[in-house]
């Protein structure tokens, strides 16, 4: 399971003559990271000029370092022994420099001064007396320690270094920073995330809608129409052509094209179903295929394609007509917060008037049931796919449960009318994926979300179908990683 941390940067500031405690830090650092970042999510990380700094003109050098890293660090460990450092404009030395900027900026500083004995060849009076008076500046203000070897500067500062990150006021600011943020969104026409629930006129997805169906099958009786069919001569009739038999179009299509052809108010040429002489090739398996000329095989083609475009606009109108009393909402879990959570349960409450059950889901023909099951599919009639906003469902599935569980569902009227149909309901319940209750005068609909990230969004699996509009949505969501519950009330706008 990813794990959220909280990295800090730890400022490492001290002239040259300090070599060994550089790399003491690093060691304390790793030990520290080693020791607490699991438990407690923290992770520091070392900067220093050495490796945090980089070539770069256009400026003071202590200037342009503190753009670089200082100022972000959270934290510095200064250290003194021998030499004070190299002045800048405004401080006697960097080191001095960078320990006021993290104190006016109300940042925690580690200071310590070396009590180790200072080798006649390191000693030079100036520098020293810079150092003493440099100390005796913050000797009233206690945040200095002095040590007197590397191995005591080590305990020191690994005691305090877990001593400030651990005390109870950083913890609880941590807990603070890292928490998430779960609220209830919804999605509107543009499939873009909303403060509120967006109702839509629920119906069949398709390339094309009532006009774009009209328009193209208008085209398509045209196109036929405008195909010229060369009449052969007598002597090209004796021509050998090919050995397979002659077809024509199937009297069922001409009939269906004919009967359309008159709703539409289209007059058909006499010649509108004439191919030529276009012969049928027989195949060990399927319908086979025709040869003919460019002319005949593209007809027939074309003859056949409108046909199959006029079946599924019939398909396709008589599904919508059954479903058009219905509408229905998309809707997200939002996490805006800083950490991910898990096991999160969302609670929706609707008046039993306006969600719909699989029980109150329209009584279908068997033609439209088997258009939606098994032409278009209940995953493109219901299902919220991912885009670049939010995530599929089952992006938050950890452990996937083989089937949704109910308990006291509305009483199924399965076995009253449609015992013949009972696969496509079975279906359209497991793609809904909501456990309904009943309580009182409300419908509680529940939908757990095993894992959900900081700063992503997760479309809930279906859509929530409706018998008409609401005002608004109560709902409360529970979490592992939230003490408390979130009780809110998402707004519906049509």
């Amino acid at each position: 399971m990813p794990k959220n941390v909280t990295q800090y940067d730890l400022l490492v500031s001290c002239p040259g003559d300090v070599i060994d405690e550089i790399e003491c830090i690093e060691s304390v650092v790793n030990q520290f990271n080693l020791t607490f970042a699991d438990s407690l999510g923290i992770s520091i990380r070392v900067k220093h000029w050495s490796n945090s700094s980089y070539p770069q003109s256009g400026g003071k050098p202590q200037t342009l370092l503190n753009d670089q890293f200082v100022n972000d660090c959270d934290a510095a460990v200064a250290i003194m022994w021998t030499r004070f450092g190299t002045p800048t404009d405004k401080y006697g030395s960097g080191t001095e420099e960078e320990i006021e900027l993290m104190l006016n900026n109300d940042k925690q500083v580690f200071m310590y001064f070396c009590d180790r004995p200072i080798p006649p060849s390191k000693m030079i009076s100036d520098e020293y007396k810079r150092i003493v008076d440099f100390k005796n500046k913050y000797k009233d203000r206690g945040i200095y320690h002095t040590y007197n070897s590397v191995e005591d500067f080590k305990k020191k500062f690994f005691a305090h270094l877990s001593q400030h990150f651990l005390s109870l006021k950083k913890v609880e600011s941590i807990k603070e920073e890292k928490h998430s943020e779960l609220v209830l969104k919804g999605i509107n026409l543009d499939n873009r995330i909303t403060d509120c629930a967006v109702i839509n006129q629920f119906g069949v997805i398709n390339e094309y809608d009532k006009d774009g169906y009209l328009s193209k099958i208008k085209d398509d009786y045209n196109n036929i129409a405008s195909i010229i069919i060369k009449k052969e001569n007598a002597a090209e009739l004796f021509k050998f052509r090919t050995p397979f038999p002659v077809t024509k179009i199937d009297d069922v299509v001409k009939k269906n094209i004919q009967m359309f052809a008159k709703v539409l108010e289209i007059g058909l040429p006499d010649d509108f179903f004439d191919v030529g002489r276009l012969a049928r090739i027989p195949q060990i398996m399927g319908n086979g295929a025709v040869s003919g000329t460019k002319e005949e095989e593209n007809k027939y083609y074309s003859i056949i394609e409108l046909n199959d475009t006029i079946n599924d606009f019939i398909h396709w109108a008589s599904a919508n007509k059954s479903l058009e009393e219905l509408k229905f909402i998309r809707l997200v879990l939002a996490n805006g917060g800083t950490n991910y959570d898990e096991d999160v349960e969302v609670t929706l409450s609707f008046p039993k008037s306006a969600l719909v059950t699989i029980d109150s889901f329209p009584c279908l023909e068997k033609k439209d049931i088997d258009y939606l099951l098994y032409e278009k599919g209940l995953d493109t009639l219901v299902h919220i796919h991912s885009n670049v906003d939010y995530s599929d469902y089952s992006e938050s599935v950890v452990r996937k449960n083989n089937k949704p569980v109910s308990v006291n569902y509305v009483p199924s009227i399965y076995q009253m009318s449609y015992s013949n149909s009972r696969g496509f309901y079975e279906s359209l319940f497991d793609e809904l994926g909501l456990d309904i209750y009943e309580k009182d005068d409300k419908y509680i609909a529940k939908l757990k979300f095993d894992y959900i990230k900081h700063n992503t969004a997760v479309a809930f699996p279906s859509v929530i179908l409706l018998h008409h509009e609401l005002k608004e949505i109560p709902y409360v969501i529970t979490s592992k990683h939230s003490a408390e519950k979130i009780v809110g009330t998402l707004l519906v706008m049509k």
